[in-house]
């Protein structure tokens, strides 16, 4: 940078969050408060990087996708508004990765840019239309930055964890979280966030995510590049 060090280089962290019918009520205000409760722990971590800067965008879902916060915002600036439940709103997610894909396209990704993480918040299987689910992960995953994500799910609620949230992970050593009630999403979104925070430093490896992840969830106790 003129005048100064080297700029950061940015790392995305995109949380799809699921917004449908479904949630309205307890759980939506859980989760509202889960992602104001994980946005400290990574400022912390954003705040002791020389290398990498956290930028925030965050997508929900019903019927149809809607960028919550389409541009990428630097997590140190961020004041987290509140997400909405959709009244009688579905569970589509093959449009959600569309939505994703689209942002992380070559075009729209600094060349210098960490992978990034997408993570995945969801109280139900999914709704989408025959094929529609596996178009829209296909598409995410034709992208070099798709491929190379971070990829992680919360499930609220047992029967949210389900072979497509595996699927969508891509990675059979890493763990669905599950969050039981709806206040342990917050438990579960820390989580995550120093998992995402180690996973954007250079040498991190999978089989140690999948080992961190496990030690976080009780019930489940019983060579990736970094730039895109």
């Amino acid at each position: 940078m003129p005048g100064g060090g080297v700029a950061r280089r940015p790392f995305h962290l995109i949380i799809v969050a699921d917004c449908s019918g479904g949630m309205a009520g307890e759980k939506m205000q859980s989760l509202n408060f889960a992602i104001a409760s994980m946005l400290p722990h990574l400022r912390e971590w954003d705040s002791e990087q020389l290398q990498a800067q956290v930028m925030i965008r965050v997508l929900s879902f019903a019927t149809e996708p809607l960028w919550h916060i389409r541009d990428p915002v630097p997590v140190v600036d961020l004041n987290w508004m509140p997400l909405q439940a959709v009244r009688h709103g579905w569970t589509n997610m093959g449009p959600a990765f569309r939505e994703v894909a689209t942002a992380l396209s070559p075009d729209r990704l600094e060349s210098r840019a960490l992978r990034p993480a997408i993570v995945l918040v969801t109280d139900g299987l999914p709704t989408d239309r025959a094929g529609e689910f596996d178009a829209g992960l296909n598409a995410l995953l034709s992208l070099p930055a798709g491929r190379s994500s971070l990829r992680l799910a919360v499930a609220i609620g047992r029967d949210a964890n389900s072979e497509f949230l595996n699927r969508f992970i891509g990675d059979p050593t890493v763990p669905v979280l599950v969050a039981d009630r709806a206040d342990e999403i917050a438990d579960r979104l820390v989580a995550v966030s120093l998992a995402v925070s180690r996973m954007s430093e250079a040498g991190a490896d999978r089989v140690s995510l999948a080992s961190q992840l496990l030690q976080s969830d009780p019930d489940m106790g019983d060579d990736d590049e970094d730039i895109v």
